[in-house]
């Protein structure tokens, strides 16, 4: 029994890798504003609006004054798991709704400073306490703030650079049935990382735009509870949250149409193995720690999309977006029940004198996944040794709001 709980302790405390500044598949989460949402979130070229904070912060050398930036994006996903034999299960359907807030001043005509505080990780995963999986995972909720302060400098008229740091909290509780029993993991960990980014114009149609954000390692601590144990037990662990680059273009057509392309590489291959320690679950004459094997992959993803000026006050926007899966299906769990996705995005902004107001829709279709070969079968369920087989569904209706104000 203690062999068989530690595993489910490395499980759980496996789902705090998603919580990273990755724009790649898993949970991240790369739509950050609702402007930026409406082209797909290819934005790292253009980096106009106070949003460049989080796209890229290089680009807030464009905006002159002191702007902020507000909103929210609600997400609602829809996840089913069609066993052999014919059953399926389906996940908890409800609204999550991450926030973004940015602010950017201009100190001077070559310095400009930026803050963002946002939620790039927020959604959860519910599945029944009847589910064919239970033992492997039932609730999963995490949160992660990230306060992300940044520096831009023009060192000429066509090149501007940035820098900045970043803080990320994470919270998280994670639920599974253990030998019939409710089972949770809770805990918190915070890290530090950086980021550093360019915005070159070689024309005055042309923008090229690069975004880097550092891995970042988190000391995680937490308690374990099962409702058949009358007490609380340790467990912690640390995590590297990958390394992301993003390449974007942005090219305006017309003087009404801009058109915008980004590629970004996630190094998730920093989560390679996940060891847990806690001396009260690890018994058994091997020490204090077990360590299970992740070997998630380091993953593309593609986004294009463009902007069109209808009038003065009015702009329209759309984008379509890929994003290749970092899991593996000898390591697919249903925590993380993740698979190669695509995108498509509309969106519409108004400005009326220093007010803007924009807002967009994001369809996210997640490609089926078949399972039938998840390593988390040969020791997360003591029962059924199949439990994560089947086929994977799911997609995601996004929307996003965002107001913005100039002074």
């Amino acid at each position: 029994m203690n062999k068989l709980l530690c595993a489910l302790i490395v499980s759980a405390v496996g789902l705090f890798l998603i919580t990273s500044h990755a724009s790649a598949a898993g949970f991240a989460l790369p739509e950050q504003s609702a402007s930026a949402m409406g082209m797909s979130s290819a934005f790292v070229g253009q980096a106009d609006d106070a949003s460049a904070v989080w796209y890229n912060p290089a680009g807030m050398t464009q905006l002159d004054g002191t702007r902020f930036m507000g909103g929210f994006v609600a997400i609602y996903p829809t996840l089913t798991h069609e066993v052999p034999g014919g059953t399926t299960d389906v996940a908890e359907r409800r609204w999550h709704y991450p926030i973004f807030l940015y602010a950017t001043h201009q100190l001077n005509d070559r310095i400009s400073l930026g803050l963002g505080i946002n939620n790039p990780f927020g959604l959860s995963t519910n599945w029944s306490p009847t589910s064919t999986a239970r033992e492997e995972a039932t609730k999963s909720e995490i949160l992660a703030t990230e306060i992300n302060p940044n520096i831009a400098f023009k060192l000429t008229d066509k090149l501007s650079i940035a820098a900045g740091v970043a803080y990320v909290r994470l919270d998280a509780v994670l639920d599974n049935i253990f030998l019939g029993q409710d089972f949770r993991l809770s805990g918190a960990g915070y890290g530090w990382g950086g980021n550093l980014a360019a915005l070159y114009k070689p024309t005055d149609k042309l923008n090229l735009g690069l975004s880097y954000h550092s891995r970042v390692k988190i000391d995680i601590d937490g308690t374990a509870q099962m409702n058949a144990i009358a007490q609380t037990n340790p467990a912690s662990t640390t995590i590297t949250l990958p390394d992301l680059l993003q390449f974007g273009t942005s090219y305006k057509a017309t003087d009404r149409l801009t058109l915008n392309a980004d590629i970004g590489y996630t190094w998730w291959s920093t989560y390679d193995t996940l060891t847990v320690k806690s001396a009260t679950f690890i018994p058994l004459g091997g020490g204090d720690t077990i360590t299970q094997q992740k070997q998630w992959k380091d993953v593309w993803n593609l986004r294009i999309g463009g902007q069109y000026k209808l009038t003065d006050e009015w702009k329209l926007r759309a984008g379509l977006q890929y994003d290749q899966t970092p899991v593996p299906e000898h390591y697919f769990e249903t925590r993380v029940p993740d698979s190669d996705r695509v995108g498509i995005s509309i969106g519409a902004g108004y400005s009326l004198g220093n007010l803007t107001v924009d807002a967009s829709y994001l369809y996210l279709k997640f490609l089926t996944r078949h399972i039938d070969d998840s390593m988390q079968d040969d020791g997360a369920t003591s029962t059924n040794t199949n439990a994560l087989n089947g086929a994977y569904k799911s997609d995601a209706h996004v929307i996003a709001l965002g107001i913005g104000y100039k002074f």
